[in-house]
């Protein structure tokens, strides 16, 4: 099992750092040195930031995990926050966000867990950043109309079709913190062509450990209110302390914008990039999104280009720094 898991951990490693190096060529190494240049000295707080980040977003992990059981008190802080950078990293460079990062969490945590309880964690883990995001739009999507003067009909029909999706995703995660969702996510997806019987047939087979997995995600909820309040409380405010990276690049430009605005921008962006999860890094889309919040905040375009690159850069030195944690040692 050990090796196993070495070997998982060096295809990581080894994809992942191919990965980085092709976004590197995409991106350009002139157009991030250039970009390095004209930033200056502002990355050091644009990255720096991230650690609180990051930080907010292991301990919202560590709440979920410690649930007073022998096997959770194995798992100290530390080791948490490596395996929470890694798998955003890894989640990055991956195509569908999260074909890469959550297995690889499951995979360092399942020796000291048992995989029952590795897979609800992660996946518990995961339903929390996801539904800060949908809280997040659910709450600054409606700031626009009040806010921004003109909106054209189609941004504004966008802009309410996001919010109504949003609010049912919030519903739909409601549902999953209350029964659990592995069960239900096998059944729909062994009804796939091609795959579909492979699934039927595993679910057969593992449907004790499933059921454990949703009794695990449920507890949670049902029986650890105030763990479940503060673990999402924790995501929800790292969504508003990212986007005081908007105001620091921005402030590298000697283009200073609001709190409010940094808001709406990182909102709006994030709303479009996620549309485009299936794509590593969502490559083009991040852009396209900056381009379309700044026009409707009547910014120029070319400041939502200069920060759609810093925000890259910024991507890609803690996709470094996790793909090398993914080496680092275990405890």
């Amino acid at each position: 099992m050990a090796n196993k898991a070495r070997i998982a951990k060096n295809v990581f490693f080894i994809v992942g750092a191919l990965t980085l190096g092709i976004m590197i060529y995409k991106i350009g190494v002139d157009n991030i040195w250039h970009d390095i240049k004209q930033t200056g000295w502002w990355y050091i707080p644009i990255f720096s930031m991230w650690v609180v980040v990051y930080l907010l977003n292991t301990l919202s992990f560590y709440i979920i995990l410690n649930d007073g059981s022998q096997e959770s008190k194995k798992i100290s802080f530390i080791r948490l926050f490596k395996l929470t950078i890694s798998g955003f990293a890894i989640n990055y460079i991956t195509p569908f966000g999260l074909m890469g990062g959550e297995p690889y969490k499951i995979i360092e945590l399942k020796e000291d867990l048992g995989i029952q309880k590795a897979t609800s964690s992660v996946l518990l883990s995961t339903m929390m950043h996801f539904v800060s995001h949908f809280l997040f739009w659910v709450v600054t999507i409606p700031m626009l109309f009040f806010l921004v003067p003109v909106i054209s009909d189609s941004i504004e029909i966008g802009l309410i079709i996001s919010g109504g999706t949003a609010f049912l995703l919030l519903l739909w995660a409601y549902r999953v913190y209350t029964k659990g969702g592995v069960n239900r996510a096998l059944i729909i997806t062994s009804r796939l062509p091609f795959i579909g019987k492979k699934i039927k047939n595993l679910k057969v087979k593992h449907q004790e450990k499933i059921d454990q997995m949703d009794v695990l995600i449920a507890d949670l909820y049902k029986n650890r209110k105030k763990d479940f309040i503060a673990s999402l409380s924790i995501e929800f405010l790292s969504r508003f302390i990212i986007c005081f990276e908007i105001l620091l690049m921005m402030q590298a430009i000697k283009a200073p914008v609001t709190i409010v605005q940094s808001v709406l921008v990182e909102s709006i962006q994030s709303l479009i990039s996620n549309l485009f999860f299936f794509m590593p890094m969502q490559m083009g889309a991040r852009e396209g999104g900056f381009v379309i919040i700044y026009g409707i905040l009547s910014m120029p375009v070319a400041y939502g280009v200069f920060v759609s690159l810093s925000k890259r850069i910024r991507e890609l030195f803690w996709t470094l720094v996790g793909i090398l944690l993914i080496k680092a040692e275990k405890h």
